[in-house]
């Protein structure tokens, strides 16, 4: 019973690698606060600079259990219509694989009227992927002989997307990995597909429910995202999600002056699921003079003159 467990956990770890976390699927947090690193229409028309970072933890307390690592920073523009910023991640595939994804980020709005606006995105840097097998000596398993040595290749990486958007309605779609066509590998990624939107219900003063849907496709693995947050005076925020066939989870968190922190939880599900949990840190903060409301309540559409 052991050697199967053992196997299996091998094989969802190998899958990990090949899909790294950010492939299959954002972060609960990441939807909600920073899309820039799947979507670079996402920067919003906010002109403050704003810094996000997340740390994810999945199958906490498993041996070589994967871990993922965001940090964003952007501002916007009005002059100019534009936005800029920068996208970090590191992807730790377990105990062997390791993915490291740097790029600039740029987009474009158009006001289309007083209260609807279209962005258009476009992001490039590097993505570096690679495998040490060795590095899994003494953990769950060893290195078997004849297998490959280490490798890690660096690729040039290009997104583009576009987001529109009116006072209670956020509707987005983005290619990742831009010509990226061949199956994905352990040191390439494959062209990765992004649809979501986001309504903004208003329940009564102070009260507004922000329910979403995500889908993803990343070569023949397809993720359905439903979630749905509570926003408590500007200020606080809890809600649920479900990853159709994969888990569910729970998002809580609090904003004070520049400050955003939260945490998400999430359980396993479905006939692969490890007996361990998933958990998500997130930190956010603004430097700037303006005082909006969290982005996710206020929607995105052309600020009032």
């Amino acid at each position: 019973m052991k050697k199967i467990i053992v196997t299996l956990s091998i094989a969802l770890i190998s899958i990990s690698s090949i899909y790294s976390q950010n492939d299959l699927g954002p972060a609960l947090s990441s939807q909600l606060f920073s899309r820039i690193n799947f979507n670079p229409s996402g920067i919003g028309n906010d002109g403050d600079i704003n810094i996000f970072s997340m740390n994810r933890m999945q199958w906490a307390g498993f041996d070589g259990g994967p871990t993922y690592s965001v940090l964003n920073i952007h501002y916007f523009n009005e002059r100019l219509k534009s936005g800029f910023g920068g996208a970090f991640s590191y992807d730790q595939l377990g105990i062997a694989n390791k993915a490291i994804n740097a790029k600039f980020v740029y987009n474009y709005s158009v006001d289309l009227s007083e209260s609807s606006l279209l962005s258009f995105g476009a992001s490039g840097g590097i993505l570096q992927k690679g495998n040490d097998f060795s590095l899994g000596a003494g953990h769950i398993y060893e290195p078997e002989p004849g297998m490959p040595e280490a490798e890690s290749k660096i690729n040039p990486d290009f997104d583009f997307g576009m987001e529109f958007s009116i006072p209670y309605l956020l509707i987005g779609a983005s290619l990742n990995h831009i010509g990226m066509l061949s199956p994905a590998t352990s040191s390439v990624p494959t062209q990765t597909y992004y649809g979501y939107a986001r309504g903004m219900i208003p329940v009564s003063e102070g009260v507004v429910i922000t329910p979403s849907l995500l889908y993803m496709n990343s070569g023949l693995t397809n993720v359905f995202d439903v979630n749905a947050v509570v926003f408590l005076n500007e200020k606080y925020w809890i809600g649920a999600s479900y990853r159709v066939g994969a888990g569910i989870g729970a998002i809580l968190g609090f904003e004070w002056n520049f400050l955003r922190v939260g945490y998400s939880y999430e359980y396993s599900l479905g006939e692969l699921a490890i007996n361990h949990n998933t958990h998500e840190l997130m930190l956010s903060f603004k430097i700037g003079k303006s005082k909006k409301a969290p982005e996710p309540t206020k929607g995105k559409g052309k600020k009032k003159k």
